[in-house]
């Protein structure tokens, strides 16, 4: 073991430390399980083992990328579960005042909670329906709720007429404007990826990926690092060429749609 693999051991033990103690930290909150906690150990851990035993240094700086890009990857993650944790907990609320609805539909008071969970899971015609129903059948409630039941219903109408916003002026426009009726500034391109992204969940996608990516790199590495050195360099070669080859295919196929 050289004074070289130690220097890369103990630099990449700092850079895991920022998101394994954040992992510890998520999963005594319960905002991953314990087998998310362990996938993610394992990762760092193997990461670990590949800049302290590796004698290859793209082995190693490739490892050393992977860590750096998973401290720089934490407050993404970390917005990922906190958001999944949330909406658990909106979900049991729901079914908690459901629950209590079945026994009582007259209970206001658990038809407000519904409401507002449904508000936050992003089913505004179902919230609004209750909150109706508890304004116009109590007078208590009314004189709290009323202004928010407003507020919702014009979100609900903003919605049904489809406007989006101007990225550059802030105007509202159609939603099949092409342009902004008051900028001038195209609109099309901007409201299709916005809501593709929100339908796809893309960022959540993203980050699942780059979680299996960093898994895979890491087993592979470690099956690179088995093999005899004269085999490495086979494996190395064809690799390059490969993805030369891909990446010239790519090129060609791109180049002919366009």
């Amino acid at each position: 073991m050289s004074g070289e693999s130690l220097i890369l051991f103990a630099i990449g033990a700092l850079l895991a430390g920022v998101p394994v103690y954040r992992f510890v930290g998520w999963w005594i909150e319960g905002s991953i399980t314990g087998g998310e906690l362990a996938l993610f150990a394992c990762t760092y851990i193997g990461l670990l083992g590949l800049l302290l035993a590796s004698n290859s240094a793209w082995l190693a700086f490739m490892a050393l990328l992977l860590l750096v890009s998973g401290v720089l990857m934490v407050p993404y993650i970390g917005d990922m579960f906190n958001r999944r944790a949330l909406r658990k907990m909106d979900e049991e609320e729901m079914y908690r005042a459901r629950d209590v609805l079945a026994a009582d539909p007259d209970n206001h008071l658990a038809r407000v909670v519904l409401a507002e969970r449904l508000y936050k899971l992003g089913r505004l015609d179902e919230a609004i329906e209750h909150l109706e129903y508890a304004v116009g059948n109590s007078p208590g409630i009314s004189r709290l709720e009323r202004g928010k039941l407003q507020s919702w219903k014009r979100e609900q109408a903003y919605a049904e007429r489809k406007l989006v916003t101007c990225p550059m002026c802030g105007a509202e426009n159609p939603g099949e404007a092409r342009q902004c009726i008051q900028c001038g500034s195209p609109m099309e391109s901007f409201s299709a990826l916005k809501q593709w992204a929100a339908q796809e969940q893309v960022v959540q996608k993203v980050l699942r990926l780059w979680l299996t990516v960093m898994a895979i790199l890491t087993l592979l590495g470690f099956v690179f690092y088995l093999l005899p050195r004269d085999i490495q360099g086979v494996v190395s070669i064809a690799a390059l060429v490969l993805g030369g080859w891909y990446f010239l295919h790519r090129m060609g196929s791109w180049k002919q749609t366009v």
